[in-house]
């Protein structure tokens, strides 16, 4: 009961970081860029803007992934993004100990962005990016391959009995209940 529990807890805490991180890096759209008009879907395109606003805008979705994915729970909330926070959950290594910001730079930035890549800000503002270079021919089928990681990943951490996926893997660190 406790796997099933720690689970959900995780797969809510997800969906929250998912949703938070999305609303933040839109602000500078919904309350800035859209002038007077209602939110369009186009809008959300960053080539829908000048190459050096669109890179800003695209940077700024980075940093906010970075922030509060390696950051906020490297040193704010140990081992905790707010997600995780409410749910109760946190990561620690798997020798028990806490982490610390090589292992969320592991965990986030090799693992979870460009390991996996489906779910989390920094790989969607990534791909998001490159139409602005001229590379709009490779983000569908990054995106797919960082879909196919992803649901990989999800099924064989839940094969696991310390529910690790692969960005889990690769930084030697745990989600357990608090």
């Amino acid at each position: 009961m406790d796997i099933i529990e720690t689970r959900v807890r995780r797969f809510v805490a997800m969906i929250i970081d998912w949703y938070l991180t999305n609303m933040l890096a839109v602000i500078p759209i919904t309350f800035y860029l859209r002038g007077n008009d209602y939110l369009k879907p186009y809008m959300f395109d960053l080539t829908h803007y000048d190459f050096s606003i669109g890179l800003a805008l695209g940077l700024y979705g980075v940093l906010i992934g970075i922030v509060y994915y390696i950051f906020i729970p490297t040193y704010l909330f140990k081992g905790q993004t707010l997600g995780k926070k409410i749910c109760k959950i946190k990561i620690i290594k798997e020798n028990n100990e806490s982490i610390n910001l090589k292992d969320m730079l592991l965990r986030e930035l090799l693992g979870a962005s460009l390991l996996e890549g489906g779910m989390i800000i920094i790989p969607t503002y990534i791909r998001k990016l490159l139409p602005l270079f001229k590379l709009t021919m490779i983000v569908d089928p990054l995106k797919y391959i960082a879909y196919a990681l992803t649901i990989s990943s999800i099924i064989y951490a839940y094969f696991q009995t310390n529910t690790q996926s692969f960005h889990d893997k690769v930084a030697k660190t745990i989600v357990v209940k608090q």
